[in-house]
Parts: structure tokens; sequence; C-alpha cells
């Protein structure tokens, strides 16, 4: 098959939806299919055009403030969104057999032409609360052949809000690139992703306190880079436990193999989640998860539909808590995390995402 896949980001750009549309594309290339991946062109030193991993990747526009709008109300430069989203329609719907609109950043798929939507589907990484989303999430399912979603939470949310079926694809891996090592040689907690505001991580740090005070020994480790890293670095500097934190920026896939297999629990406070991809590599790496209930937090979702932790109020007392009742039962949370990542691999998860691609390029023929 011919299968163009339109997402806001793309590698070298870092973040989980990047990850996912890259391995996604370097399984279906390596089974033969085409592939070309259309992108905003975010990453200064990039081209415009290059393959990677034998898929085509054409970037446009050039926005390498893209994430850094000039309003803080706005998460994305909306010029950019607009120029993107009318590049995406310039595509040739004849020249693919199959499209994948990534959720974000919703303009391109209002804008694509009928042709292009009668044989296109919808990967939906996360709902939103609020009248907009609401409506966009109604409308938007309507408007090609098929949709998909990352976990079955949010699959019976937007089926609901649009009145459409839903396949589902949840966050997918490679199982052996990961290791789990014993629970003696672990220790700590640990927090792997996307330095951001809805990351919440200043409820972990009221958390991680809430455990210290309590006799916890192990250390806080959080890993990654991002817009509220500065914000985050004070916050730390100014804490009681600031020692015993240690902030790591961006890690290479070596180190963050080996954090999460020598780290005995991994936290997610988020106010706002789909089907984190950090969360599928910690189930491989046999690490339980605590995280929160936040009504748009879909990490809750994962961890009860998979039982690989606990999900509590987002209370620092309640957290900490929850971390210890999850270490009070760490080799069973551990051994159903691997379990559970057995049926995240790509391998088995590609011939799902084939069948809804043949599906919708048959009903656009």
């Amino acid at each position: 098959m011919k299968i163009a896949i339109l997402t806001e980001l793309f590698l070298p750009s870092v973040g989980g939806q990047e990850v996912r549309y890259a391995e996604i594309s370097q399984v279906l290339t390596a089974r033969g299919h085409s592939v070309e991946v259309y992108c905003i062109h975010n990453v200064p030193g990039t081209k415009a055009e290059e393959i990677i991993d034998g898929a085509v990747v054409h970037r446009y526009p050039q926005a390498y403030a893209y994430r850094r709008p000039l309003l803080r109300i706005l998460r994305r430069r909306p010029f950019a969104v607009l120029k993107f989203a009318l590049w995406c329609r310039s595509i040739d719907p004849g020249a693919f057999d199959c499209f994948i609109f990534n959720q974000w950043p919703i303009a391109h798929i209002f804008i694509a032409p009928r042709p292009m939507r009668a044989k296109a589907f919808i990967d939906w990484c996360e709902y939103r609360n609020g009248l907009t989303f609401g409506l966009l999430q109604r409308y938007l399912p309507r408007l090609v052949a098929g949709n998909v979603a990352n976990n079955i939470a949010l699959q019976h949310e937007l089926q609901s809000r649009s009145g459409q079926p839903f396949n589902v694809l949840p966050s997918g891996i490679f199982p052996d690139r990961y290791r789990c090592a014993p629970a003696r040689q672990r220790e700590g907690i640990l927090f792997l992703g996307r330095i951001e505001e809805h990351k919440n991580l200043s409820l972990m740090l009221s958390s991680y306190e809430s455990l210290v005070s309590g006799g916890y020994r192990g250390r806080l480790r959080i890993a990654g880079s991002g817009p509220a890293l500065s914000k985050l670095q004070k916050l730390v500097e100014t804490s009681k436990i600031a020692e015993r934190v240690d902030l790591m920026g961006f890690v290479k896939e070596e180190r963050k193999v080996e954090l999460l297999a020598s780290s005995e629990v991994f936290l997610v406070t988020s106010q706002r989640e789909g089907f984190p991809r950090a969360i599928a590599e910690s189930m491989a790496s046999g690490l339980p998860v605590v995280t929160v209930d936040y009504p748009e937090n879909g990490a809750k979702d994962v961890v009860r539909q998979y039982g690989i932790g606990i999900v509590t109020d987002p209370v620092p007392a309640q957290i900490a808590e929850g971390v210890l009742k999850v270490m009070a039962r760490w080799e069973m949370y551990s051994k159903t995390s691997i379990s559970a990542s057995r049926s995240l691999d790509w391998e088995a998860l590609i011939d799902k995402l084939l069948q809804v691609a043949v599906d919708c390029s048959a009903n656009g023929a």
C-alpha cells in the first residue's frame, strides 16, 4: 500500500506522537509498504525533505518557534497550523491508497479535500473537555472513513460523543528493546517525558516531599526537556528535598532503558494525557505506575485497563500512599506489566492498522 501520514511533528522533534509515527513508518516500510510523512518543519538544521528509515519525510512550513506562540493561551503558532493545513490540502488524493491524519493540529482535517477524507482515518491520542473540543470530537469523526483511538476508554468516550465506530490502536513498542531488573536492583521514583505545564510536575514534587517525610529513602529522577524546564528547576531549587531530586534533562535511548529498568515506580501526575508512550515502555520494563484521577488524564484509564499500578486522587499525601501500596505488591504489578506489554508489540499492532487502512482505501475507491 501507499500510505501518507499527515502529522503535526515528526523526528527529530521529540515527543510521544513523533515516535509513534516513526515506528509505524519503520514497520510498514520493512514490510514493503510505501510511506510518506507530511509534517511541520520545526527543528533547525533539518531538511525540507529526506528519507528516514525508508519513509519519505516532507516538512513545511518552516516554523522553528512553532511550540513558542506569542500568546500563552495558544499552544502552537496558528499561522503555521494554517499553512500546514493548506499544504496538506494540495496533496494529490489519488497518489495514495490511504491517509492517516494525526488528531493534531486539527485544521488539516477540516481543510482536506473530500476525496482525501474518503480514504482517511484519524488517529486520536486524547480527548478534551469544554464546548469547543466537545464539538470537534463530535463532528470530526464523521468527516473521514475511519477512526482509531489509542486506548479503550478513549474509544468509548469518542464513540459516545460522535456516534461513529472506533478501532483501538494502543501506544506500540518493540518489547525486546527493554529489560527488567529484579526488585533488589531498583531504587527511586521516575518521571520520563517532555517537561510541559500540563505534566503538573509541581504536584509530583509535593508528593515526593510527602514520601520523604514519611521515611522514603529513594531518589526522584526526572528525565526530559521542554518549555517548562526552567520553571521546574526553580521549584526544585527552593524545595526541601532539592538534594534528592535529579533533573537529568533529555536522555538518550540507552540511558532511558537503564532508568526504566532500575527504578521502583513510574509516576505520572499529568492533568491530561492519552496513552503515554512512556507507560508502554515502563510496562515492558516491569516498572509499575502510579497516576492521578484527572478527567483528561488518559494514563489513569491505561493503568486500570492493564492492572499495572494504582490511580489516586491528585493530592500529595494520597499519591505518596499510592506509591507505598504499589511497592508493597511490587512483584505482582511488575509481572502484570511485563505480561501486558506483549500485546503492545508493533509487529502485531501494525496488522490492525493495516486492516483499518485497507478498509478506508476500499471506501475511497
